[in-house]
């Protein structure tokens, strides 16, 4: 900190950034939506401020909040404060027309409260920033931001970049196996010949591979791919390694796309066939391994010679494999790629409980936005999306990704459409554009927000992860665990493999 400003709290920020999108929306609806109709205003008396639908809008924030309020009693302070606050506007919003109130300016203002901009960073910061002119100046080293760069330098220090526990690529072999580093041989495919795989498949299936390969080979195991889709890594670790792979996932679309691709590979002569078995079934706490391997490899000597790995497990997958790998005395390593933190809702310890924004917010990766130096137009086309939503009397509306992005206008039209909106009803290019342009001026902020967020991406990320491996720790277990570093996070954001050893 530069010396006479006072410091700012740190927790402090990265709690008001991880609930600036959450909103309570699940329910209330239909009556709160009724109230506003019917009950808390009486539209006719605001004339030609829209009254009914000024109405119908107030009465939906306000049956979602009070259903908020009713039902999550031990929902954070903050939180509570902010809805009690919403909810107090719109009881005192005005019912009757009167000369000194400019009622369209008191609907926005309890539209706009949560004001995030202002309500979640502190002053320090928020100065500096409002100081800043263009996207691209908060890439630079520069020594005027000083409360800027503070927040990243904290950030950093809390991700798993400046963990002990982080294991590099090189260094495997002598960790895990007691071997000399110069056996650990190492080298990126560079032919064209990528087996069907994309640039970022490739790096990951090639340098996971090796690990996996590696320490098969050491231990002379058969290698379980769970969650393996088109078996991308297994028919790499068989053609490669020589490996007897089994390939499970619980889609039939996976299994028989895997298969598929396995007679493509068979015809330009890579013959993985015989050591790969495809088996397609639900992957669970439950899911008997040794079972299957009996089945589809008679001969294999089962005691304690199997590693369990997967590439990206999804969500709760990652917390399944874990809990088999303790359970089962059959398996020996465990080599996974933890990702789509969204998709669980649990922690290990019990002790973090991150909402689904934030868990979402994880898997956001500062690195490949630093690449890019830019955030998609999609951000801000979404946002301004939701003004004209509203200003139709759309609400809780879901558009989903995509849609062209060449220009807010075009955007617009595509998501009316995508959502039934009458070809007839939708605004006009010129009318769109206007809204564009009289928004712009958020589009800077709204950025610099985002990236605020992004850069607490890793500190989340960094709490998932290590509540996972503390508990392959606390199982007294495994003789070794640790966090691998394997990927490029610019190609594949995911980057932390958890590894252990029985």
């Amino acid at each position: 900190m530069s010396e006479g400003k006072e410091d700012f709290d740190v927790n402090q920020v990265f709690e008001n950034l991880l609930f600036a999108e959450e909103q309570a929306q699940k329910s209330g609806y239909t009556d709160g939506y009724e109230s506003g109709q019917n009950k808390l205003l009486k539209g006719y008396h605001l004339g030609y401020h829209r009254a009914s639908l000024v109405a119908a809008q107030l009465g939906y924030y306000c049956g979602v909040i009070e259903q908020y309020l009713h039902s999550n009693k031990s929902a954070n302070e903050k939180v509570i404060s902010l809805a009690n606050e919403i909810l107090e506007n719109i009881h005192h919003f005005p019912k009757h027309n009167d000369n000194t109130t400019d009622i369209l300016k008191t609907l926005e203002n309890i539209k706009f409260n949560e004001k995030l901009w202002d309500k979640c960073l502190p002053e320090l910061l928020k100065s500096e920033l409002d100081n800043v002119k263009t996207i691209n100046d908060i890439w630079k080293e520069n020594e005027t931001v000083t409360q800027l760069n503070e927040f990243i330098k904290i950030t950093k220090l809390l991700s798993l970049q400046a963990c002990p526990m982080i294991l590099e690529f090189k260094d495997i072999p002598e960790f895990l196996l007691n071997l000399d580093n110069d056996k650990w041989k190492f080298n990126e495919i560079k032919n064209e010949d990528t087996g069907f795989m994309s640039k970022k498949k490739l790096h990951e299936v090639e340098i996971l591979g090796h690990v996996v390969g590696y320490i098969a080979n050491s231990t002379g195991s058969l290698v379980i791919d769970a969650g393996a889709g088109k078996a991308y890594l297994s028919t790499y670790l068989a053609e490669n390694y020589q490996l007897p792979v089994l390939a499970i996932d619980s889609s039939n679309l996976c299994h028989k796309a895997a298969i598929h691709r396995a007679e493509k590979m068979k015809k330009i002569g890579k013959q993985t066939s015989s050591l790969v078995k495809y088996v397609v079934t639900k992957i669970d706490d439950n899911t008997d391994y040794s079972t299957m391997v009996n089945i589809h490899f008679p001969n294999w000597n089962l005691k304690s010679n199997l590693i369990l790995t997967g590439l990206h497990t999804c969500g709760s997958l990652a917390h399944s494999l874990m809990k088999v790998f303790l359970q089962n005395d059959d398996f020996k390593v465990i080599c996974v790629v933890p990702c789509c933190y969204h998709l669980v809702n649990e922690s290990f310890s019990k002790r973090i409980n991150f909402s689904r924004n934030a868990r979402m917010l994880a898997q956001q990766c500062i690195e490949r936005t630093k690449e890019a130096k830019s955030l998609s137009p999609s951000l801000f086309y979404r946002a301004l999306l939701q003004v004209l939503l509203h200003s139709m009397g759309l609400y809780n509306v879901r558009i989903g990704r995509g849609g062209p992005l060449c220009d807010f206008p075009t955007y617009a039209k595509w998501a009316l459409l995508k959502i039934g909106i009458d070809s007839k009803k939708i605004p006009s290019t010129e009318i769109l554009e206007e809204l564009y342009q009289s928004h712009i001026h958020f589009k800077l902020k709204l950025n610099l927000f985002q990236i605020l967020r992004i850069y607490i991406s890793p500190v989340l990320e960094a709490a998932i992860i290590l509540d996972r491996i503390i508990y392959l720790q606390n199982s007294k277990q495994c003789s070794k665990s640790v966090i691998l570093r394997l990927f490029n996070p610019v190609l594949s954001p995911r980057q932390y493999a958890i590894v252990a050893i029985k």
